[in-house]
């Protein structure tokens, strides 16, 4: 199992959270306080989790909250197991 932490094309970290409204999602940021700028423009449907602006900005729906005590940088093993977390929440 590796400890390096999971990275991007532009190495940017991989950084995975949960929304206080429940469920999660991941982020991917050069730093901590980054990642949780990414992660409030994504929850307000604004910009994709790379923080690149959406073109057609989704609007009318609720705005997700990020639980910033929550949000961790991972390994790759660990962003599937956090992946695989979420997906047996939805079953």
């Amino acid at each position: 199992m590796s400890k390096r932490k999971h990275r991007n094309k532009n190495g940017d970290i991989c950084y995975v959270f949960a929304w206080k409204q429940g469920g999660g999602n991941n982020v991917y940021a050069h730093s901590k306080s980054g990642a949780i700028r990414r992660a409030k423009l994504l929850g307000e449907g604004t910009h994709n989790r790379d923080g690149e602006k959406l073109l057609n900005p989704v609007k009318g729906r609720e705005v997700l909250v990020p639980n910033e005590k929550s949000i961790r940088s991972v390994t790759y093993e660990q962003l599937l197991e956090f992946d695989r977390g979420l997906y047996l929440m939805t079953i």
